[in-house]
């Protein structure tokens, strides 16, 4: 006679289910983890907005640096403004948002 040495089958062919206040509870708590990634990443970089300032025709990256930076050199203060904006040049428009680091 052949004997099964490892026993009965100890798991259910069925999964016990969750009850549905627990689904509900499990997809609110995923989706606000959701919406605090999201949000950490969105908002990584602005923890100083009031540094912002819309160009107007006219002006010039030059401009710019020496008003808002006086008592540092033109050339750092359009340096720190480009590596700031992830700008190739400092070739701007009318109505594009600049941020300006501090001095």
């Amino acid at each position: 006679m052949i004997q099964d040495t490892v026993g009965p089958h100890r798991y259910s062919r069925h999964p016990r289910r969750q009850t549905l206040p627990t689904r509900v509870g499990l997809i609110v708590a995923t989706v606000l983890a959701g919406f605090v990634i999201v949000g950490g990443v969105a908002y990584a970089g602005s923890a100083n907005p009031g540094n912002r300032i819309v160009v107007h025709a006219g002006q010039t990256l030059w401009g710019i640096a020496e008003t808002h930076y006086p008592a540092t050199s033109v050339e750092q203060a359009v340096s720190a403004i480009e590596a700031a904006n992830h700008l190739t040049s400092a070739g701007i428009r009318p109505g594009e948002v600049l941020y300006l680091p501090a001095p």
